[in-house]
């Protein structure tokens, strides 16, 4: 059993491999006392709760599971309430506890008060995750207020450790930093409205780990909007981890009968550093938040036409891009922003979500049929949650974005946002590309976001909710994008926000995959790719070759493909401005691609060596039978040719066969694993790709 409950105040959680374990004290307050490997017997855990400090910290050295703010806790506590009469915590006794399957649930209730939360708590066990998450109930007859709610706390036992997130910006997305959590507390937030480009809803709290030695021990908020994560070294020895939605401006009123869900936390801990927790969150994705049936089927060769027409989008320049891009090898062609009505540039158009007839004066369907014919699916760029001042939508609907009264709405890209908290405009735009989509036989939408928050203000909303709204616009977008898969299941959908915006667990439940960055300089790529893979899976990972180089450096085309070629491959150069034998060279490196596809999307990922401190880059791809190893050298060093790799991942006593330089090899697991092999790699920009055959 994955749940084992002991004498009604011990309970045990196991997956295969590790252990979460949970007492509640004397007072009945539920803490956690243990996270780590596996450990079979719950009575092992009876007494073993110590007073090790003056019972006036009790509260702080208790690792709690639900603190509140109050009560004598001088932590940052996970969850903050305002009782009608003013009262400001919640003092609770386990009500009850229920399990059924891999499923615990433990009911808390306010000793005086009408407030009931619950702790879920359920186990993955083949897959080694935990998920937390709880609800509030108003079981009274006065409204409550939530000021605080987070999805989960953890505590981890000890002091000296490390944690990890990213700090990044536009076009800088997944920018690995560590530092040392040993006073005070690190907080990582978004305040923009979405999940944002600097840092991300996930914990990693180590101890001196790196990809294949250290206790881990981590959790990813299944959120797309404003969240927060606090780790805190709280003085009695331990570590307090919270997660969840921001308590940044936030405000929930539970009325009488309300449930408030705070979203879920999945969880995990390694005992072999940073790559058994990428794989194990990465695995453990596919099977259970990525949307089905697409989540088992491996992501198209997309090209997309944005660089070779950029507004500029016109029925016969795209039938002439489309009649290229089938000759390499594409499988999806996708025609991005400029589709639609008064789209000439960023300045008008957006909400107005019709064909425009003097692009294509026949509508979108010749254009679909002459890409299906080739061989094709069709894609489409929509920019859902926003609206240009110069667009039929505002003139008719000014108040349907988020706005004062008595302000003149800040503008951002030439874009107002959509009130997502008005179902008016959440039923309009549903309306739109449901159309859209009924009409037109489109495979593909890259669905992008380009704006950040500014006015916190609604029409649809009272005064006294505007606390709310940040939280009601991502259930609204939800809304939009689960309504839209219901009415249209076989159609894939790619999150984008301005580039990496977008990239967390809550937006995997319903995207197939996403654009990580609008920075495809191929080197850059390495670190940003490097870093993502961290938590989030390569499938997710749509990487493009394009002309553009934000930083006006020039690559060889052989590096620029097998970088794109780490991730879901996409094209995205001018088709136009690109010589036959060169266009001939990107069709060869495309079926390439297409014969060790499988390989990287699907298999684990093994970040062998990074350009951060060696001198090269080396990330392997393995699955049950094939491996796939990149290796990228940015620039000689003193004259060194030659660079010995160890692989990892592959069976030590199988026999593999693999070809270097025209030269075909055979090696035991064993060997490649233990001695490695040597690559040649000279000059600037050099790269090189082996694949590895079990026989």
């Amino acid at each position: 059993m994955s749940i084992t409950v002991y004498q009604d105040k011990y309970f045990l959680l196991n997956t295969k491999h590790t252990s979460y374990v949970l007492y509640a004290d004397q007072d009945q307050l539920l803490c956690n006392v243990y996270w780590g490997k596996r450990i079979e017997r719950i009575e092992d855990f009876a007494g073993m709760e110590l007073q090790k400090y003056h019972e006036s910290l009790r509260f702080q050295e208790r690792m709690e599971e639900c603190s509140s703010f109050g009560g004598m806790r001088f932590k940052e506590t996970s969850m903050k309430v305002t009782f009608a009469d003013g009262v400001r915590d919640f003092r609770y006794k386990i009500k009850e506890y229920r399990v059924e399957d891999n499923h615990l649930a433990i009911v808390l209730e306010d000793i005086y008060y009408a407030l009931r939360v619950t702790l879920h708590y359920h186990v993955y066990e083949e897959e080694n995750i935990i998920e937390k998450w709880r609800q509030a109930e108003n079981i009274g007859q006065d409204n409550i207020i939530l000021e605080r709610f987070y999805s989960a706390e953890y505590g981890v036992a000890g002091t000296g450790f490390q944690t990890i997130n990213f700090n990044g910006h536009w076009s800088s997305e997944f920018q690995q930093y560590s530092e040392s959590i040993d006073c005070g507390k690190k907080v990582y937030e978004s305040l923009y409205g979405l999940t944002g480009h600097n840092v991300n809803p996930f914990f990693v709290v180590h101890q001196n780990a790196n990809e294949d030695q250290g206790d881990v021990y981590y959790g990813a908020l299944q959120y797309s909007g404003n969240f927060k994560t606090v780790v805190e070294a709280v003085s009695t020895e331990y570590v307090n981890i919270l997660t969840g939605i921001s308590d940044t401006d936030f405000e929930w009123v539970l009325k009488p009968g309300d449930i408030f869900k705070a979203p879920s936390v999945f969880s995990g801990y390694s005992s072999n550093g940073f790559t058994n927790m990428s794989n194990t969150l990465s695995t453990f994705a596919r099977k259970h938040v990525m949307p089905k049936p697409l989540a088992d089927k491996a992501l198209p060769i997309l090209y997309n036409s944005w660089y070779a027409t950029f507004f500029d989008v016109r029925y016969e320049d795209q039938i002439k891009l489309a009649e290229k891009a089938a000759k390499i090898g594409v499988e999806l062609f996708v025609i991005d922003d400029g589709w639609f009505e008064g789209r000439a540039n960023d300045e008008a158009g957006l909400g107005d979500w019709y064909v425009d007839r003097e692009k294509f004066p026949y509508g979108l369907e010749p254009l679909i049929k002459r890409v299906n014919e080739l061989g094709m699916q069709f894609g489409i760029w929509i920019e859902p949650e926003m609206v240009n001042p110069n667009s039929n939508l505002y003139r008719n609907h000014p108040d349907w974005i988020y706005r004062y009264a008595t302000r003149e709405v800040l503008m951002g890209r030439n874009q107002y946002i959509l009130d997502l908290t008005n179902n008016e405009v959440i039923d309009y735009l549903i309306n739109c590309f449901d159309a859209l989509l009924s009409e037109n036989n489109i495979a593909y939408v890259k669905w992008d976001m380009n704006r950040y928050a500014a006015e916190i203000a609604s029409s649809s909303q009272d005064t006294g909710e505007y606390k709310s709204i940040w939280h009601k616009n991502t259930q609204g977008i939800y809304t939009i994008i689960q309504t839209l898969r219901k009415l249209h299941p076989t159609v894939e959908f790619e999150a984008c926000a301005a580039g990496g915006g977008r990239v967390d667990f809550g937006a995997m439940a319903y995207f197939d995959e996403f654009w990580t960055s609008d920075n495809t300089d191929p080197l850059d790529r390495l670190f940003i790719q490097e870093h993502y893979s961290l938590i989030y899976p390569i499938k997710y990972m749509r990487a493009w070759l394009t002309d553009d180089s934000m930083n006006h450096r020039t690559t060889p085309l052989k590096f620029s493909m097998y970088s794109a070629m780490c991730g879901s491959l996409g094209i995205g150069t001018n088709l136009n401005e690109v010589e036959e034998n060169k266009l001939k060279q990107i069709k060869e490196y495309i079926e390439e691609y297409k014969g060790i596809r499988e390989i990287v999307q699907f298999g684990h990922v093994y970040r062998l060596k990074s350009l951060k401190n060696a001198d090269i880059q080396a990330v392997q791809y393995v699955n049950e039978d094939s491996s796939a190893l990149f290796v990228f050298l940015d620039h000689g060093r003193y004259g060194k040719k030659y660079h010995c790799v160890n692989l990892k991942g592959l069976d030590p006593s199988s026999i593999y066969r693999y070809e270097i330089d025209g030269t075909e090899w055979t090696k035991s697991g064993a060997f490649l694993m233990n001695r490695g092999i040597d690559v040649q790699l000279v000059g600037d920009f050099d790269s090189l790709l082996v694949r590895f055959e079990k026989i």
